[in-house]
């Protein structure tokens, strides 16, 4: 897991090229731009953690239904001003997007009309919405600020990454040769493991990894998943 620069560099490329690109590639990009989101530890416990207890639906009769004057063509989207409801919004409206739950070009039409330039319609979505969010996402992951909702993706990001090793040494104990009372006792730490990184006890993972590398240790068993655990653990305390 890359939980740092590489992450966030890539999905603010990717709502660059979102800005940049035409209507007519805005469905890729959106997806693009989404899946920078899934493919990344990092960022995709931020936006978790941030639309958990988001109330979407009431945001959206907040926010898009504003009309400028009477007879208006379109209506006007808002944004919330708390910082992080504001990111919940766009995500889950990119979200909406991507799904064709809202069609683009409709969307357009409604809140971004301008004199049938469905691609200076676009251009204003991207400045009024994307680059809002890129810059939110810059200055909160690479500022050097100790914001606590990135504290606690980051947290969250490094607990997953090791949760994922920790579930594939179990899967590598179970297939292996081990005679089965050594495989019982492997599995039982694993599976402790696998408990203390769902609740981010770092005491206890700490103890239960060394006595899984005793354990390994004394039945001659080796895996490349066990200096992975190691160090994905080095990783989750340097973010607590």
């Amino acid at each position: 897991m890359d939980s740092g620069k590489g992450q966030i560099d890539i999905f603010l490329r990717r709502c660059d090229e979102l800005m940049r690109t035409s209507f007519i590639l805005a469905d890729a990009k959106i997806g693009d731009l989404l899946k920078a989101v899934t493919t990344s530890d990092l960022l995709y416990a931020f936006f978790r953690d941030i639309t958990q207890n988001f109330d979407y639906v009431a945001a959206q009769l907040r926010y898009m239904n504003y009309v400028p004057y009477p007879g208006s063509r379109k209506h006007l989207l808002l944004l919330p001003e708390d910082s992080t409801e504001k990111l919940a919004f766009i995500f889950c409206l990119l979200v909406d997007l991507d799904s064709k739950a809202i069609d683009l070009g409709e969307f357009l039409s409604e809140y971004f009309y301008e004199d049938g330039d469905v691609n200076r319609g676009f251009r204003q979505f991207g400045e009024q919405v994307i680059l809002p969010l890129r810059n939110a996402i810059r200055q909160m992951f690479q500022s050097g600020a100790t914001d606590p909702k990135v504290a606690r993706a980051r947290g969250k990001a490094a607990a997953e990454h090791l949760s994922r090793i920790i579930r594939s040494e179990r899967d590598r104990v179970f297939e292996s040769n081990l005679a089965d009372d050594k495989k019982v006792d492997g599995l039982l730490i694993l599976n402790a493991l696998s408990a203390a990184a769902a609740k981010a006890d770092a005491r206890l993972l700490g103890g239960l990894l060394c006595g899984y590398g005793y354990f390994a240790r004394s039945v001659g068993w080796k895996s490349d998943n066990i200096a992975d655990m190691f160090a994905g653990f080095e990783k989750f305390k340097e973010q607590l």
